[in-house]
């Protein structure tokens, strides 16, 4: 019988499940660990996901029932003793394939290990680092960890005992991050510390995979506001805008944490109150450079500017480029390059800004084509992971009229695992990005130039699929460890990949880059003909 996968056809009362979290359902019920599972497919093709213990007839009275009985043979048959509590937890656990699923309702994908913090760590957090320093529920404590050692650097090690330590768990002393994060990794997150919640509740037998539909994105009612569509739209246009625009990223987080410790006393621009945040003054979203200068605008300012420019930030960019610095990535400069010279008011920096944006929506599709051919290893390449072989410091950090202003930086190489950790996280979370994206690419499209563009993507693939034999390696391997068979993504895999992937400049990808600076060049000269496009253009009555 042919499993019915569409999304349309699950859900009650205008509610349907999520084309993640059905895919993620299919995936699940044909997975060799599951095999036996009682009553997996219903009559009509439909999955059974949901087995409750209250159904009083019909032909899956009894499912629950039988599906208890699978969980206590499955739990003997690992060595599971099943007299035990929470015996069955334990049991999803233990099988689960990948180690984090999918929301019913949005989509967004956890891990099904105690890492998320609870409250009482966030207010640890606060406590001791200050109430400027964003933490999120559904942030993993590894990467919140990462954050705060980007931002206080060594400090880490002194407040870390108070942050972590329980009553059952103890945290030993650490001078080395990358022994503190393996230890958390290794010993921490397996102890399942009171200060930290799981991304899915278990729930089985009750639910297929044995853990409640709804992950901890979308549990109760209190952060109702997250669980939109819109905000993980947001959520992932960010990340990919992020992960994919050119620039020194290391020095720019660096700087962006120092905006939120060393300069959160320092006013704002736009006379705001509270701690200033770090805006880019080309936006990311925008196709700029992800570079370490920002201008400090309090948080409702930057969150109202977007991803809008302003006559003055026109001129500064431009400044800015007279003198050298590199401030648009590769994809954005046709755009960018044919109108910055038109700009001589708000409106025009605003139209331009529309255009840009619809520009880089182009782009991240171009990308997506690449992502789709499986071209991995060029898109790696894109991703600039050199940038992470070194620490950095800023030399007499200050605020000069609003902006972030230092003498030098100091670099020194990172010879640490830190640097592998953070090149393997950029590729996971920027290929997760772009994958998200590629599927919800039709929201906001607006395709120039497609005839051209496609033929030029297709030379770029061709001249990507006779590459040399290391190469093509390149790309096996790194589909192998982002999309294994068994759905587990190996991080000491990925680690090493990201460490051993070749450096500097390779002609060939140099070659492939500049076609597709090409295939930008049609969409940058196809939308800068739309100047006077009611598109673009906004009526002097609406300023």
């Amino acid at each position: 019988m042919n499993i019915i996968d569409d999304p349309k056809k699950y859900g009650s009362k205008g509610q349907t499940w999520h084309p993640e979290f059905v895919a993620y359902m299919k995936a699940i019920v044909t997975h060799p660990v599951y095999e036996g599972m009682p009553d997996a497919i219903k009559n009509d093709g439909k999955i059974q996901w949901e087995a409750p213990s209250n159904r009083s007839s019909g032909i899956y009275q009894f499912t629950h029932n039988k599906r208890r009985d699978w969980w206590k043979k499955k739990a003997e048959s690992i060595g599971i003793d099943t007299s035990k509590d929470q015996w069955i937890s334990k049991t999803a656990k233990t099988i689960h394939p990948t180690g984090e699923k999918p929301c019913k309702r949005c989509g967004a994908v956890m891990q099904i290990a105690y890492v998320y913090p609870r409250a009482n760590l966030i207010k640890r957090f606060k406590k001791q680092v200050g109430d400027e320093f964003e933490i999120s529920s559904l942030d993993p404590i590894n990467i919140v960890l990462q954050n705060t050692y980007d931002i206080y650097g060594e400090k880490v090690f002194e407040i870390i005992d108070a942050l972590l330590s329980t009553k059952d768990l103890k945290v030993p002393n650490f001078d080395d991050f990358d022994d503190l994060m393996y230890w958390i990794v290794d010993e921490y997150i397996p102890k399942e510390s009171s200060v930290l919640s799981p991304g899915a509740m278990s729930n089985a037998p009750d639910r297929f995979d044995g853990f409640h539909s709804f992950n901890r994105c979308c549990r109760g009612n209190a952060d109702t506001g997250r669980h939109t569509a819109n905000m993980q739209s947001y959520t992932t246009d960010r990340r990919v805008f992020e992960f994919w625009s050119e620039g020194d990223w290391i020095a720019a987080d660096r700087l962006m944490g120092l905006v939120k410790s060393k300069l959160r006393n320092e006013p704002c621009a736009d006379g705001g109150s509270g701690s200033p945040s770090a805006d880019h003054i080309g936006p990311i979203s925008l196709g700029f450079c992800h570079q370490p200068e920002f201008k400090l605008l309090s948080k409702s300012a930057n969150s109202a500017k977007n991803n809008r420019m302003t006559l003055w930030d026109v001129h500064y960019l431009l400044d800015s480029e007279s003198r050298g610095i590199k401030i648009v990535s590769w994809y954005a400069k046709p755009l960018w390059d044919k109108r910055k010279s038109y700009i001589d008011n708000d409106e025009k920096a605003l139209r331009l800004s529309k255009m840009l944006r619809d520009d880089q929506r182009n782009a991240m599709r171009l990308l997506c084509k690449l992502f789709d051919a499986e071209k991995y290893a060029f898109l790696v390449y894109l991703l600039e992971l050199e940038y992470a072989d070194r620490k950095v410091e800023f030399e007499n950090l200050r605020s000069v009229d609003f902006l972030t202003v230092y003498d030098h930086i100091i670099e020194t190489p990172r010879t640490t695992k830190y640097s592998s950790e953070q090149k393997s996280r950029r590729i996971r979370v920027g290929f997760d990005a772009l994958r998200t994206y590629k599927e919800k690419e039709n929201r906001h499209s607006f395709i120039v130039a497609e005839d051209r563009v496609n033929l030029l993507v297709s030379q770029s693939i061709e001249i990507l699929d006779n590459v040399s034999i290391k190469i093509k390696k390149l790309d096996v391997e790194l589909g192998h460890i982002l999309f294994p068979h068994d759905g587990v993504v190996s991080e000491d895999k990925l680690r090493n990949f990201s460490s051993t992937f070749p450096k500097g400049k390779l002609d060939v990808f140099e070659q492939v880059k500049e076609l597709l600076v090409h295939a930008m060049s049609h969409v940058g000269q196809d939308i800068s003909e739309m100047w006077n496009n009611d598109r673009y253009v906004r009526e002097e009555s609406d300023l």
